[in-house]
């Protein structure tokens, strides 16, 4: 086991992969001083080529990684309908009114539309419609399956140098700093490019400030969570 201070026999890979161009150079060298710090404490780094974790895959990731939350997000939320579960809206509700004009509805559909506008925000929308278009029979094959066939790449990949090459691996978290709030939600969802194929890998992970106080977060990744939060309370 590792300890605080000594990380000795501990194999840290740093993928080049996740070296992306939009990274700014204060995460880089923020990220290049961790791993130094873990390497004086006895850890050991490793270097881990394109041909190890692939760049484009790791960008693949994104896209594939909306399109199949988007897709889990659509067909699990359908259940809230507004008669079996969660908010339903009667027809005084100043929605209900906007709804009813829609005259080519059924009372049913009005039903489902109310409720759903009322009890659904934007981003929620957002992944509905985005999941309700993967899923329909032009785009099933083109765009849900193929995200499928990245992940189980990204996966293998990934789980291949965790359990050939080294115990854990090292990456930044994200590419900005914390910024506002009101963001475009494109931007937003492109910062997740570091975090996601962990995501789709089914893998432990967990997020550590680069330094106590700082806006920076790196991200350390592992096969089990025993050996991620070892490593994380070692660091």
């Amino acid at each position: 086991p590792v300890s605080k201070g000594n990380l000795k026999n501990l194999r840290v890979g740093i993928p080049s992969a996740f070296s992306v161009e939009e990274c700014p150079q204060v995460i880089i060298d923020a990220w290049e001083e961790a791993a130094t710090g873990l390497e004086q404490s006895g850890a050991t780094l490793v270097e881990l080529p394109s041909d190890i974790i692939s760049p484009e895959l790791i960008r693949q990731s994104l896209a594939a990684y909306y399109i199949l939350a988007s897709a889990e997000a659509s067909s699990n939320l359908s259940r809230y309908d507004g008669l079996r579960y969660g908010l339903s809206v009667n027809e005084n509700h100043p929605v209900a009114a906007s709804v009813t004009k829609m005259s080519d509805l059924t009372q049913l559909e009005r039903q489902y539309a109310s409720t759903r506008s009322q009890g659904f925000g934007r981003e929620v929308v957002r992944r509905i419609l985005s999941g309700t278009s993967v899923l329909s029979s032009d785009r099933f094959h083109t765009h849900y399956e193929a995200a499928t066939k990245v992940r189980a790449m990204v996966a293998a990949q990934l789980r291949e140098a965790l359990t050939l090459s080294v115990d854990v691996l090292l990456t930044p978290t994200c590419l900005t700093l914390p910024n506002q709030t009101d963001r475009d939600p494109t931007g937003m969802f492109a910062n997740d490019v570091l975090t996601v194929p962990v995501s789709l890998a089914s893998l432990p992970a967990i997020s550590i400030p680069w330094q106590e106080e700082s806006p920076i977060g790196l991200q350390i990744v592992g096969a089990d969570d025993d050996k991620v939060l070892e490593v994380a309370t070692a660091v």
